[in-house]
């Protein structure tokens, strides 16, 4: 294990060397930091690359902390964060005369409203379906934006889309030129949603996934690969 100092915060890595490598590779996941480099590559030079890259590997590594935190069952009560495109945002439950519940986004946080008679332990009944319905009603009009690139270098473009409950899908294609996205997908960040986005465009031209598919999918993504590998490790995790 190796490691660098940047300001009073030791970041730990491990470095892997390879012949076969040109350049050098760095990524975080849920197990720290690891870089490969060419076999040459003098650890002074491994070690500056890394401290420009310092501030970005402590975003990643806060945001993995926060997914470890997050990754069990939320009760919805005030203080917890909830996530939403690869960010965690707190929610606060405010307990009001309302006959209806309420759900919203404001100044930087969620914010419930609950009536007085709620008891804590019912919170997450009222506030999870809430949230749900808020996740899909945002992710409508985010896909729609970030499927417009991918539509104008493909040429092709969905009937519709639909975003549900999906318990074994992240997304899925029809035959009549639909696209079903599971909404648990806009728990993650925007890089892995469009991920998703293009995988499941690309299955308009070509329905299986032959050659011919990974290549157009290269096409419209060339680091797919990373993203999918992301979604393999983290999908379970994109849960409340």
């Amino acid at each position: 294990m190796y490691s660098i100092k940047f300001g009073n915060q030791t970041i730990e890595y491990n470095l892997k060397r390879s012949n076969r490598r040109k350049t050098m590779s760095i990524s975080v996941d849920q197990h720290g930091v690891s870089v490969i480099s060419p076999s040459a590559t003098e650890i002074e030079k491994i070690e500056a690359i890394l401290y420009k890259k310092a501030v970005w590997i402590k975003k990643q590594l806060s945001d993995f902390k926060d997914m470890n935190l997050n990754n069990m069952q939320h009760y919805f009560l005030s203080g917890e964060k909830l996530p939403y495109l690869g960010r965690y945002y707190r929610l606060k439950v405010v307990r009001t005369n309302t006959s209806q519940p309420l759900f919203r986004f404001y100044q930087g946080r969620f914010l419930a409203e609950i009536p007085y008679e709620a008891v804590e332990e019912k919170q997450r009944d009222i506030i999870y379906p809430l949230y749900v319905e808020w996740i899909k009603n945002r992710a409508h009009e985010f896909t729609k934006n970030r499927l417009k690139r991918f539509i104008l270098k493909l040429q092709q473009e969905p009937n519709k889309i639909i975003i549900k409950e999906q318990k074994q899908r992240w997304g899925s294609c029809t035959a009549s030129g639909n696209i079903l996205l599971n909404w648990r997908i806009f728990l993650a960040p925007t890089s892995i949603v469009d991920y998703v986005l293009a995988h499941e465009l690309v299955h308009l031209k070509h329905m299986d996934h032959s050659k011919e598919y990974w290549n157009t999918l290269q096409m419209l993504l060339p680091d797919y690969e990373k993203r999918k590998e992301w979604l393999k490790i983290n999908g379970k995790r994109l849960n409340v």
